[in-house]
This record gives C-alpha cells, sequence and structure tokens, in this order.
C-alpha cells in the first residue's frame, strides 16, 4: 500500500502508530533498533520538548480567560488539521473535486448517500470518562462556549462525586482525510472513519460516555455502534443555543445524572 495512503487511513481511525506483529507478505525488512543506545541523554532539547504531551487548547483549562471569540477564518480558507501529508499529496496530483458541504448533503434529501461530505469535528477529552463531540465546520467554539463544556465536566465530576477533577485535551477530524482516485469518500465512508476515530479517542481516555452537541453530525454517528464498543451516546443542542436558553441544559443534565461513572 501506498505509505501516504497507509498514514492517512490510520489517521482516520486515530491510530498513531501501527506495528504489524507478524512480517506480511512483500514487506522490507525492518532495520534493527539498539534499545541501548537510546537514553535520555541521546535527545536533544528540541526533541525531548516535542515529548512534552501539550494540552491543544489552553482554553479549556483556563475558563475565565479570552472573553471575545476568537477570529475566525473561512473554512474554505482555512488549514485542514491533522493532514500531514496534504501539500505533498496536492504536488504529486491526488486532488479530486471538491466534496459538498455538510449543509448541502443535507439539503440534497435522498442523493445525499452518494455525495461526499466535508466537515471537521472537534473531540474533547475531559479524563473522568465523558468525552465531548462538536462540530467545528462553521469554526471554532467561542470562549463562552468552551467554558459551558467545561462547566458541564465540572458538574459531572461533582455530582458523581469522582475521585479527579476535569482534564482537557482537545484532538480534531476531519473528512474527507484525504481526496484521491478511487477512495470512496460517500456518506458511509465518512460515518465508519469518525466513528472508528471516536472509539480509537474513548479507548485512549478510558472514556465509556459521549456527548455529541448538535443535530448536523448524527447522520454520521450510531448510537447503537459506539454502545458496542462500551460508549453510552448522549445527545445535547450545541453550545450557542444552550447559552441562549438554558432551559435546554435540563434533558442533558437528567441524561448524565444517570450514567455510571466510574470512580
Amino acid at each position: 500500500m501506498n505509505e501516504a495512503l497507509r498514514l492517512d487511513y490510520l489517521q482516520a481511525m486515530g491510530v498513531d502508530t501501527y506495528v504489524p506483529r507478524f512480517v506480511l507478505d512483500g514487506a522490507a525488512p525492518s532495520p534493527i533498533f539498539d534499545f541501548e543506545d537510546f537514553t535520555e541523554d541521546a535527545l536533544s532539547e528540541d526533541d525531548s520538548a516535542a515529548a512534552v504531551a501539550i494540552d491543544a487548547d489552553a482554553e479549556y483549562q483556563q475558563m475565565a480567560e479570552a472573553d471575545e471569540r476568537k477570529e475566525q477564518v473561512p473554512v474554505s480558507e482555512s488549514p485542514r488539521p491533522g493532514s500531514r501529508i496534504a501539500s505533498a499529496l496536492q504536488e504529486l496530483g491526488f486532488e479530486t473535486a471538491k466534496p459538498e458541504s455538510l449543509s448541502a448533503v443535507a439539503a440534497n434529501g435522498e442523493g445525499a448517500d452518494a455525495a461526499s461530505p466535508e466537515f471537521t469535528v472537534e473531540l474533547v477529552a475531559t479524563g473522568i470518562g465523558l468525552v465531548m463531540i462538536v462540530d467545528t465546520t462553521a469554526g471554532a467554539p467561542s470562549p463562552a462556549e468552551k467554558r459551558l463544556m467545561a462547566n458541564i465536566a465540572m458538574a459531572v465530576s461533582r455530582y458523581h462525586k469522582l475521585p479527579k477533577v476535569p482534564q482537557f485535551a482537545t484532538s480534531g477530524f476531519q473528512w474527507p482525510v484525504m481526496k484521491t482516485p478511487g477512495i470512496t469518500l460517500g456518506k458511509d465512508a465518512a460515518k465508519e472513519a469518525l466513528q472508528a476515530n471516536i472509539m480509537a479517542q474513548a479507548e485512549r481516555q478510558q472514556a465509556h460516555c459521549a456527548i455529541l452537541f448538535g443535530s448536523t453530525l448524527q447522520p454520521y454517528i450510531d448510537a447503537a455502534t459506539l454502545q458496542t464498543a462500551g460508549i453510552q451516546l448522549l445527545y445535547a443542542a450545541e453550545p450557542a443555543a444552550m447559552l441562549a436558553d438554558g432551559n435546554l441544559k435540563a434533558p442533558l443534565w437528567q441524561n448524565l445524572r444517570k450514567v455510571l461513572f466510574s470512580v
């Protein structure tokens, strides 16, 4: 398989690194690595700094800061997050016609199954067994929306008397991961890739509950599929809508009270 294609498949599934346990047919021999020569002293300062885990979005941790909404970049002009080889693929000619946007697919009705959607998603890990899923196609959440999501996690931690406070980190997902002739980019492929990414992130965080904000991503996430992976899916209004109407918070909170979070 082409290396660029392999990396993008792994990225879509939320897998950072894949190492086969057996020798694959036709695979090139792997070099032998001497672990005795690999010591902390051998790392440069740049390598050490790159190895440190950094919170992807400090605004979730510093909820009292950033009162103004960040200036949003149009989606058509914004860089595609997580695309490690997008520029190289474009130079090689691996580019097809631009897929329809998520809203355009929804407007097409029955023809949406054959269309290729395009969207970006932010997965917010809380460290307490809860993952939040937000559609960021139109832009990243505002500071007020982020504080709302942080407050939800804090309320869950207090209500269920969890032994630790939430620790927030974000990861991004985009569809399509790449645009290559011959690669399926329809609704079913988008659904499979997004669900695989959510399940992979939940497994890393040991999360068994996910909140899906808004309705635009509902056609691409199946509650029954996530349930097979031990993830309970809860639906909620968009953060902006809940800020405008506090009554929209009540149904979500009622469902969160029923979830059995591990202590």
